[in-house]
């Protein structure tokens, strides 16, 4: 493929490479236009042809083409003088702007009849072409790259030509886009690396580990602990902020030896960069450590990719799982990473910088040692790479640090370590050592003793105001809150309020939280959180300090977004939209806004009493350069780090909980899990072969983390823990129960009523307060087909969880068996005693909630779930229906409302001889009567108060109990 001349040597060997492009040769006699199409270094001037929109002429130069492109897409087109057929690494088009204009340049390929779109490749600004420009497109790593079937950019066909496509910024200008195309550069990946060679590499050895540096600087057979862990390692590319990429196979390469496990490498591109790395091999890890980063082209690095690839053999038997860090934990399995896959995932999606493989009894990861106390802090993007797959059985991890090195600049950069391990969680021990994590607070230390105390066995309950129980009735009605949260059964509970503030909309009229007009003045919020502390709840509210409304009064009073906005590399203030709200960015840095933000929260606690507050999006907002900060883009993350410790010192804080992990330092909570279960998309996606026919499954590798140091929930805009398999998700992810108000409608309706709460509160005593704040030891499926598997805490405490749409038989500690558990059940055991579980029964089938009791699980409530195993819930009824008539009662009067028990479609139903206890919520405003007729009524106490009641019938016949529905009846004055 690529050509290349080599000199080798003992301890230090050098690559001569030629320049991007050969001289450029005389004009020829045809004055015709052509451009330079370098195909592995050999050059070849070729006529381009024009497609659509574009027009081509010569400029004197020979190889040398002006292309003019108009209209709202153009595109023209370069032919190989002969098919060719690599492993195509990428593309490279040099380009002099005559009058250029903003938009998007894409790469078009093509074989015999087919044709396939490669990647965006640049962005093309006017601000760009200071000289030559050069945009690098990679199709290898483009998972729709698959003329193969394996997307490793491999084609079946060979490649007959390239289109270059241009799509502007602004379609309606009728100004063209002019540009003199210098060179085409194609590039094969330089063959399998099972070829690459060995001799004269120089070796770092340390104890029984090892690794190999060849002389074009590439890493080899890296091994530790036993067995190689990586065949080899691509170990640098340098990004440019116009997305142009330049990689260490292009370099002049210097390597010296500095230890017996320490050497340094040193790689030049003319025109681009130099860089000075060391390579050590360290105590289960082999670190690459960029310590200087030389600038030479006119354009600023924004990124640098260390290990560009690190390439991993996949088994021939056993689980492999690619983990990423997305959304908390996405697992990619063997199917997958050997089809050719390719994938990026970063800030803001990922929660930690940690991307790792795991087989059976073995882990390789990938990370960047740079602990809080180190400034900057450089966000990372990762990836899997499937490049190699089909022909060598091998996929890879690839690693990208945010940096900031302008023109004619050098800066350093943080370590990278690849790290191998027996399990993941030898990784994440060696990644929280190396970063410095050890040494944070544990949860426990961030909560004041009544918290630390509540705070375990108390489900997160969301309240929002315009909407607090559902349904077009509570809509703009925030009264309806007071009375829901007299009546909720179980808790206690940690209340989150939203939709409290100015016009009770949500997103609306930030930062105005402390503006109470929707609710009546700040007496009435007050009232609401003393109706909360009465039921020995705790209170949080939801805040926004990372984007604002223009329209708000404290964003005018502090001068309007002009004065406090985000403003990217170009200048523009950062806009951010949600639910058709505009709003812009703030700069929290700057002294007016974080005052706000601080002084509204000492208000919250100081005069409202708040246990706790919520504040949105502080862990996930994008990186923006901001012009007047003056700072590089990830300087933006550090701000929100130092806002939320200062946040944090104030109220414990939790937030949506997905960006960088260096702000779960002073986090209380994360709300952040996306539970993508069957509510959502999950039938295309998890769980079975989808269309590509490979299997994605959810993996805690949040929780994993950082279990002992932040409470994990499932994300509190989403619809929470009410299905069974959220349920079984949740506890094998070490999550807390979480619920929201706005469903409780839904509930009645169908039957529920308050149950699903009672079960969750539960659940959330008996079994996920044993974890709460305690680190997880240990994730493992324990079957092929991912539907079971096994969690375990610290102190012992265990998680097993079906995932199965079916009941199924999970196994006991010791020798004590098997249970079948419900659709979606599981067993909580604590140093080997079952304590809790989700059982299998034929009559109720989403099944009992039962507690271990003299060798045995004995029923303690009925599990009624919104949906049951993927089914809607229309179809989950209770085994009767209650009936309260009428609904509504006066608070203290006479009257009553008579109460029947009928089958789910009305008719009437034989209770002789039946067994009827009844279950009443709400003691303190009714009571039951029951007629010498034995017919049984409701009825208000003397005296008593308004609000809600619920009730229920448990029959039971046969010994066999069947459930009726929930009745809410309304007390009113």
């Amino acid at each position: 493929m690529k050509r290349r001349a080599f000199i080798t040597g003992t301890t230090a060997s050098a690559v001569a490479v030629a320049g991007p492009l050969l001289a450029a040769q005389p004009a020829a006699a045809d004055t015709g236009p052509t451009v330079r199409l370098v195909i592995d270094g050999v050059p070849n001037d070729l006529p381009p042809t024009s497609v659509y929109n574009t027009t081509l002429a010569a400029t004197g130069t020979a190889g040398q083409a002006r292309v003019t492109m108009t209209g709202k897409y153009s595109e023209f087109s370069v032919a190989f003088p002969s098919p060719y057929q690599p492993h195509l690494a990428r593309v490279s088009v040099w380009l002099t702007g005559v009058t250029p204009k903003k938009g998007n340049l894409w790469l078009k390929l093509f074989d015999q009849d087919n044709e396939e779109w490669g990647t965006l490749a640049s962005r093309i600004d006017p601000t760009g072409f200071d000289g030559r420009t050069r945009v690098t497109f990679e199709p290898q790593r483009l998972s729709r790259m698959t003329w193969s079937g394996k997307g490793d950019g491999r084609v079946t066909y060979p490649l007959r030509r390239l289109v270059l496509v241009f799509f502007p910024d602004d379609k309606q200008s009728p100004e063209p886009l002019v540009l003199d195309v210098d060179a085409i550069e194609v590039v094969g990946d330089g063959g399998p690396v099972a070829t690459w060679s060995r001799a004269g590499a120089l070796e770092l050895t340390r104890g029984e580990d090892r690794v190999l540096i060849d002389g074009r600087g590439r890493l080899l057979d890296w091994t530790c602990r036993g067995r190689v862990q990586s065949p080899g390692v691509l170990p640098l590319a340098v990004y440019y902020d116009n997305g142009t990429g330049v990689f260490c196979d292009e370099a002049t390469v210097t390597v010296t030896r500095m230890a017996a496990d320490e050497a340094e490498v040193s790689y030049a591109v003319p025109g681009f960069f130099t860089v000075d790395m060391a390579v050590r091999l360290r105590e289960g890890c082999l670190e690459l450590h960029p310590k200087t980063v030389r600038n030479l082209w006119s354009r600023p690095i924004s990124r640098i990719t260390y290990p560009e690839v690190a390439y991993r053999t996949i088994p021939e038997a056993g689980t492999m799982l690619g983990i990423a860090p997305k959304w908390g934990g996405i697992a990619h399995t063997k199917t997958l990473l050997a089809g050719g896959f390719y994938a990026n995932y970063g800030m803001p999606t990922a929660t930690h910088d940690l991307i790792l493989f795991e087989e059976d009894d073995s882990a390789l990861g990938v990370y960047s040692v740079q602990p809080a106390t180190v400034k900057p802090y450089r966000p990372t993007q990762f990836g899997f790479v499937g490049a190699r797959a089909r022909d060598e059985a091998l996929t890879g991890l690839t690693h990208r640090v945010d940096v900031w090195i302008g023109p004619d600049r050098s800066g350093g950069l943080p370590a990278t370590r690849l790290a191998a391990g027996g399990s993941a969680f030898d990784l994440f021990a060696g990644y929280r050592t190396d970063n410095g994590m050890n040494t944070w607070r544990a949860l426990a230390d961030k909560l004041d003793p009544r918290l630390r105390t509540g705070l375990a066995t108390s489900v997160h309950l969301k309240v929002d105001l315009w909407q607090p129980t559902g349904g077009t009735s509570a809509t703009g009605q925030p009264a309806v809150a007071f009375d829901y949260l007299r009546a909720v059964p179980g808790g206690p509970y940690s209340v989150e309020l939203a939709s409290y503030y100015a016009d009770g909309q949500h997103d609306h009229h930030y930062p105005d939280f402390l503006t109470f007009d929707y609710l009546g003045g700040p007496a009435q919020f007050q009232r609401l959180i003393d109706t909360i502390h009465a039921r020995g709840n705790y209170a949080s509210a939801y805040t926004n300090p990372t984007w604002w409304h223009p329209d708000s009064q404290a964003v005018v009073a502090l001068g309007g977004v002009e004065r406090i906005g985000i403003r990217d590399a170009r200048g523009n203030l950062v806009t951010k939209t949600h639910t058709n709200n505009l709003g812009y960015l703030i700069g929290g840095w700057r002294a007016k806004p974080r005052a706000l933000i601080l002084d509204q929260l000492r208000t919250f606690r100081d005069t409202y009493g708040l246990d706790m507050m919520f504040q949105d999006e502080i862990a996930r907002r994008e990186y923006d350069h901001s012009a007047d900060f003056g700072a590089p883009p990830y300087a933006y993350c550090e701000e929100l780090v130092e806002q939320t410790a200062q946040s944090a010192a104030i109220l414990p804080i939790g937030t949506e909980g997905v960006g960088g992990d260096r702000i779960f330092q002073d986090l209380t909570s994360s709300l952040g899990f996306y539970l993508n279960t069957m509510q959502r998309d999950r039938t295309d996606t998890y769980d079975n072969p989808n269309r590509n026919g490979v299997v994605v499954q959810q993996w805690p590798l949040g929780t994993a983390v950082m279990h002992d140091k932040v409470a994990f929930y499932p994300h509190n805009l989403d619809r929470g823990i009410d299905t069974t398999e959220n349920l079984s998700w949740a506890l094998a992810f070490g999550l807390n129960m979480h619920y929201q108000a706005q469903h409780t409608e839904r509930d009645f309706q169908t039957g529920r009523g308050f149950e699903l709460l009672k079960g969750l509160s539960l659940v959330q005593r008996r079994v996920a307060s044993r974890y709460f704040g305690r680190a997880m030891t240990a994730f493992r499926y324990l079957t092929a087909d991912l539907r079971v598997s096994r969690t375990t805490f610290d102190g012992g405490v265990e998680i097993v969880a079906s995932h199965d749409l079916q009941p199924r038989a999970l196994p006991l500690p010791g020798a004590l068996g098997t249970v079948t558990v419900a659709p979606h059940g599981f067993v909580a055991s604590v140093k080997g005693v079952p304590t809790y579980a989700l059982i299998d029964d034929a009559h109720h089938q989403p099944g009992y909630l039962a507690r271990w009791a003299d060798g045995r699980f004995v029923p303690e409530i009925a599990w009624c779930p919104a949906d049951l195993a993927g089914y809607r819930s229309d179809v989950i009824r209770p085994d009767l229906r209650l009936t309260a008539t009428p609904a509504e009662l006066p608070a203290g009067g006479t009257s009553r409302s008579a109460l029947t028990l009928a089958a789910w479609d009305g008719t009437d139903t034989d209770l002789t001889g039946a067994e009827i206890t009844w279950e009443l919520d709400g003691e303190s405003l009714a009571h039951l009567e029951t007629d010498a007729d034995g017919s049984v009524w409701l009825a208000p106490n003397r005296g008593g108060g308004k609000g809600w009641v619920t009730l229920r019938a448990v029959v039971t016949r046969d010994g066999v109990p069947a459930y009726s529905g929930v009745q809410l009846v309304t007390l009113v004055s």
